[in-house]
């Protein structure tokens, strides 16, 4: 095995009173719940994405429970409108994935208020850095380095994935074994000896719902990935995690600012 290092996490980084996981996770809620609190309507949208993003979508819609809210998938986008559209977190602000710009600029037209939850961003894409500095939308990075990287050219606060606001309790289980998950598509690390993993199981991509997802990562002890929401659904299962970054800083990020408090080691 190769050797790990936990993540280095400095306290003096955390923005906003972030001492540790529970207060991250409460003044994240407050965050976001403050930021649609005066609403008259709610519309959710949902980019596209594989099985992990379903927990992100999964999350969120316990983070709403109790408000009336309007569902609306990426196909139906041009044609949803209202007050304020929430746009689900995700990793389409990067330069393997850089859809979002464009969904952006529709939906802003088609609302006074957007509010793009907790994802992660690379203003090294010009399609990304563009939208930014154009947007009036409020915009919640997940993790430091994009938070940092998105302060001086938009509106912009911190707070944790919404994954964390999904209830585990129901699949924790005593494991047995590692799980491999790590990605084949194109955000993965080119050359990654990771690829070269015998029993892989890219699990966000071959489970076919959320529940199987989870209860994959549930019947194992150890977790090895650079999936961000396996990382986090194993973190949030009790497991020890092992994980690689894909090819830009999302899944080291993540763990940096939302992790440190758990068994999750990075790779070296």
């Amino acid at each position: 095995m190769q050797p790990m290092e936990k993540g280095e996490i400095i306290m003096e980084d955390y923005p906003k009173g972030f001492s540790s996981f529970s207060e991250g996770v409460e003044t994240s809620r407050k965050k976001l719940l403050t930021s649609i609190e005066f609403s008259p309507d709610l519309t959710f949208i949902i980019p596209g994405g594989n099985i992990g993003d379903h927990l992100i979508w999964a999350g969120t819609r316990q983070l709403l429970d109790g408000k009336p809210f309007t569902e609306v998938s990426e196909d139906e986008i041009e044609k949803a409108n209202g007050h304020t559209a929430i746009i689900a977190g995700c990793g389409g602000w990067c330069k393997a994935y850089h859809s979002m710009p464009r969904q952006l600029s529709i939906i802003e037209k088609n609302f006074k208020k957007v509010i793009i939850f907790p994802s992660s961003f690379d203003i090294s894409v010009p399609a990304v850095k563009d939208s930014l500095m154009k947007t009036k939308a409020m915009v919640f990075a997940r993790e430091l380095i994009s938070y940092n990287q998105i302060k001086d050219i938009c509106e912009a606060d911190i707070a944790f994935d919404t994954a964390f606001f999904f209830h585990y309790s129901k699949y924790k289980q005593q494991g047995n074994g590692p799980l491999y998950a790590y990605r084949k598509d194109r955000e993965k690390l080119k050359n990654e000896i990771n690829s070269s993993v015998e029993d892989n199981n890219d699990i966000s991509k071959t489970s076919k719902n959320l529940n199987q997802f989870l209860k994959i990562v549930a019947k194992h002890n150890t977790v090895h990935t650079d999936r961000a929401h396996v990382m986090i659904a194993g973190a949030m299962l009790d497991k020890t995690v092992y994980y690689s970054p894909s090819n830009y800083h999302k899944i080291p990020g993540i763990a940096d600012f939302s992790l440190h408090d758990f068994p999750v080691w990075k790779k070296k």
